[in-house]
């Protein structure tokens, strides 16, 4: 009676772990204004973020310049990062966020080891638009 347990429960647990492998992450590809505040004050970016499965990859563009991104979904957490030059040397700029909604992303940014703050980023558009 016991092998029969141990065989329907090894049966049960490899049919449910390709049903599990095979699930989607949530769709974040598209254009995002991200409003962020940090100890170097208030700050924004428009993010387009391309998707391929829950690898991300795309660009920041602010009054500066634009930045290469790239990043993670997994389940509805959002990781992106990016760096920008700040006094002749590189700063990272990392992401974190939950996605609250299709639309909205809530979390913190990173700035390096200069500090953190709150991140709201709210959807615009899909990754074709630019606006």
């Amino acid at each position: 009676m016991m092998r029969i347990f141990l065989a329907v429960c090894l049966a049960l647990a490899v049919v449910a772990v390709p049903a599990q492998a095979q699930a989607q992450p949530r769709a974040v590809s598209g254009t995002w204004r991200v409003d962020f505040v940090t100890p170097l004050g208030q700050n924004w970016i428009i993010m387009t973020i391309n998707q391929s499965g829950a690898k991300l990859s795309g660009h920041a563009t602010d009054e500066f310049g634009e930045y290469e991104i790239n990043g993670r979904v997994v389940d509805d957490q959002v990781t992106v990062i990016w760096s920008v030059a700040e006094d002749g040397k590189m700063l990272e700029i990392t992401m974190k966020g939950k996605l609250e909604t299709a639309t909205v992303i809530n979390g913190t940014a990173k700035l390096g080891d200069v500090g953190e703050g709150p991140l709201t980023a709210r959807r615009t558009g899909d990754a074709g638009d630019v606006r």
